[in-house]
């Protein structure tokens, strides 16, 4: 027998209760978006075009410094960090800056000898990157270097070089590339030609250790000899290659002693500039 008509549920009825409860569960989801909010990624984009990564070994006590120069004859190294597009992110100064003091007072040495240059911009041209070998220090074991340096392009990314040279002796420059850029910021052109110019002190330059941060006009020219270091020799004529250094750097021409310069370690760097004499 068939159930009486006023037990039976509709169809419109049976519709109705379903989107009553597909509301509920619609709301509910929103809700719980709105009490959670999805984290969002950084949105703060690191702006370089070319970074250039010099390392050597991790355990020396050696001051190897990264020099470049760009194509307007902007000069970057430990003495002027930046100048134009040019950044050096950090002075390495071998095991001198390796220690850090932890929260408990006690010492920890990070072992890496690398420093790290960016090129921030495209100005079309030649590039040249240097490897200069300030100091041995302390050490003992006084041998030449390998000094490896890599040439990265970022957008899009790519290596440009990888180079290893060897530094013999205090004072050693080297030219690991000269490299040439187009306008749409790709190489061209790679070559050796060897040049030095380590020690330059640019003009509107930002220092080390001026505590000035103020902005500079930008520099002009082939910065100003710094006395004690070796005059820019660039050997791209002749018969070849120079055929590794022959000069010596005192420390002390880079504006200060060394001993100024490593501060905790100034007795060893000055007990070494007694050796060199």
């Amino acid at each position: 027998m068939d159930s009486k008509p006023q037990y039976k549920s509709s169809l419109a009825f049976t519709d109705l209760l379903f989107n009553i409860v597909l509301g509920f569960a619609f709301m509910f989801m929103i809700a719980f978006l709105l009490i959670n909010p999805v984290e969002k990624e950084a949105q703060i984009e690191a702006k370089a075009e070319f970074m250039i990564i010099m390392e050597w070994d991790h355990q020396s006590a050696y001051d190897i410094d990264l020099w470049m120069m760009d194509p307007v004859g902007n000069i970057v190294g430990f003495p002027n960090m930046h100048a134009g597009l040019l950044h050096l992110d950090k002075d390495d100064l071998g095991q001198s800056n390796d220690t850090v003091i932890l929260a408990d007072g006690t010492k920890k040495i990070v072992y890496l000898n690398r420093e790290v240059m960016t090129i921030r911009g495209i100005v079309p041209g030649e590039y040249i990157v240097n490897n200069h070998l300030y100091s041995i220090k302390g050490d003992q074991n006084r041998k030449p270097m390998e000094v490896t340096t890599r040439i990265l392009k970022l957008n899009p990314f790519g290596e440009v070089h990888t180079g290893i040279v060897i530094l013999p002796v205090n004072g050693a420059e080297e030219t690991v590339i000269r490299f040439t850029i187009n306008p749409n910021g790709f190489v061209k052109s790679k070559n050796r030609r060897q040049i030095r110019f380590a020690g330059k002190r640019q003009p509107g330059g930002i220092m080390t250790g001026a505590g000035s941060t103020s902005i500079q006009p930008p520099p002009t020219g082939h910065g100003e000899q710094i006395q004690g270091v070796p005059q820019s020799a660039d050997e791209t004529s002749g018969t070849g290659p120079r055929q590794g250094p022959t000069y010596t750097v005192t420390p002390s021409g880079y504006g200060g002693t060394e001993a100024s310069r490593y501060g905790a370690n100034a007795t060893e760097a000055t007990i070494e500039q007694e050796e060199r004499r």
